[in-house]
């Protein structure tokens, strides 16, 4: 009830909160956004893949994502161009100009480079059959 409180609070009226939504609607409620947040603190980027990221991705969804260029999400960025927006971790100015950044796209579009890595990269069958390659690589040495 905290974001409620403080929405009202503040006298914020473009936010709606909604009740737990059924897994299927994911997709779709995932491309209503604008601009996808995925906030880390440094040191964080390749301790875990942000799980939230990867429904992004396959959604065709814009993001801002904190993560240092050396990271492997700032290497992602930096191979994937326009795959998400990547800025440094725990800077509030260079958050900022990436938001706008963000915003200053046209965001009712499907972002096609993350759609287009998700299906290549992520996708299930792509996922389990590089697991058994490379089980098999292994246990053949």
């Amino acid at each position: 009830m905290l974001g409620r409180a403080m929405a009202v609070d503040n006298d914020i009226t473009n936010i709606q909160f909604k009740p737990l939504q059924a897994w299927a609607l994911v997709p779709q409620i995932l491309s209503m956004a604008d601009v996808h947040l995925v906030v880390q603190k440094r040191g964080a980027a390749d301790a875990v893949l942000p799980s939230k990221l990867t429904n992004i991705l396959s959604a065709g969804g814009h993001a801002l994502i904190t993560a240092d260029m050396n990271t492997e999400l700032g290497k992602i960025a930096l191979k994937y161009p326009g795959i998400y927006q990547c800025v440094e971790p725990e800077n509030s100015e260079t958050f900022i100009a990436g938001l706008v950044e963000c915003l200053a796209k046209d965001t009712q579009q499907v972002n096609a480079v993350a759609r287009e890595y998700a299906v290549a990269n992520i996708n299930v069958d792509t996922v389990i059959n590089r697991f058994v390659r490379d089980i098999q690589a292994l246990v053949k040495h």
